[in-house]
């Protein structure tokens, strides 16, 4: 039991984060896809990476982390479609405090489809994540030894997520399908 900071018991806001999500990122979606179709531009990107992590602080009742590194106060926010690949990139003059920061908090990956009508949100402990940044860290480094490299990225994949990860939130076809107010860490 090495996260969810001291407590023994992580307490969801789901009906907050729901809310969220259909005032800002469903209906706000919806109303674009139209407009996007008739243009030729598909869904892909339409919601902010924001968005996500206003989404998940109200879930998780986090706040912006106003200091850099982390997205939130306790957890780094990563989004991409169901199946997808979540990427995680390290700049050249600040990349290995970003993986240092990566390191000392918990993950949560929200995976979607393109219409955001499907939403899963999973919770994976930096410890499992460990061996992962454990590996990137030479290559992070190896990599700014070119001086033209200005990114380094690597992803995480979704299988590894669902593996891994801890169901925090499902939304189908919009609606709130499994939402728990409370989640016992893992052993």
């Amino acid at each position: 039991m090495d996260f969810f900071f001291a407590s023994d018991v992580l307490n969801l806001h789901p009906q907050n984060a729901y809310q969220f999500y259909r005032a800002f990122i469903l209906q706000s979606s919806q109303k674009k896809a139209k407009i996007y179709k008739t243009y030729g531009f598909t869904m892909q990107g339409s919601v902010s990476s924001k968005d996500w992590e206003v989404f998940a602080a109200i879930l998780l009742n986090d706040r912006a982390n106003s200091m850099g590194g982390a997205d939130l106060m306790h957890y780094e926010v990563k989004s991409a479609v169901i199946g997808g690949n979540f990427e995680y990139q390290y700049h050249r003059h600040q990349g290995l405090t970003k993986l240092a920061n990566d390191q000392a908090v918990d993950h949560i990956f929200v995976a979607r489809n393109e219409a955001y009508t499907q939403i899963e949100v999973w919770l994976v402990p930096r410890v499992k994540l460990q061996t992962t940044f454990d590996r990137w860290l030479p290559e992070l480094q190896k990599n700014y030894q070119t001086a033209d490299r200005q990114r380094f990225r690597r992803s995480v994949t979704y299988s590894f997520v669902k593996t891994q990860g801890i169901l925090l939130l499902n939304i189908t076809a919009g609606k709130l399908a499994y939402a728990p107010t409370s989640i016992a860490p893992m052993d």
